[in-house]
């Protein structure tokens, strides 16, 4: 987050059609910046996404503005799982919403604090079991090797340049 960083305004049509009204592995919509520790580390382990905290289930924005009580609400939650998320402050007509965004983490496990590695399933939150564990652990072992071949043919090339 940014200190200092001046809120965007939008109206509601912008704002619906910015985020949509659907939740989905990308998108969750929470009331206040209450019950956080699952949807962070699942967002974080499926593609990330955004959390909009002000708005209600049914569609309804309430608010929540991004203060020093929210603030360190959503810090402590990401501080936690150990995610940096970003902040954005909205005002959406006259009420102050905030943007919770969650980077989506490749390379490392990412837990909740009770030590459930959890997976976004369309707005759900969904633990992984059993050897669907292992299949998830094993996809991201060989892409963490595609990655690291990628990156020593990079370097090798970088370092042949310079000698």
């Amino acid at each position: 987050m940014q200190a200092g960083r001046v809120s965007r305004t939008l109206d509601e049509r912008e704002f619906w059609a910015r985020f949509g009204r659907v939740e989905h592995e990308r998108l969750e919509f929470k009331a206040s910046a209450n019950n956080l520790r699952e949807v962070i580390p699942a967002m974080a382990m499926t593609q990330g996404g955004d959390i909009v905290l002000g708005v209600t289930d049914d569609r309804h924005l309430a608010g929540c503005r991004l203060d020093q009580r929210t603030l360190d609400a959503v810090m402590r939650r990401a501080y936690e799982c150990g995610i940096e998320v970003e902040l954005e402050a909205l005002i959406v007509g006259r009420q102050h919403l905030t943007v919770v965004r969650v980077p989506h983490v490749p390379d490392r496990v990412v837990t909740t604090t009770d030590g459930r590695l959890l997976r976004r399933v369309g707005s759900d939150n969904v633990p992984l079991q059993g050897d669907q564990v292992s299949r998830f652990l094993r996809r991201r072992s060989r892409l963490a090797g595609r990655v690291l071949a990628g990156l020593g043919s990079r370097l090798r090339s970088a370092v042949s340049l310079h000698m």
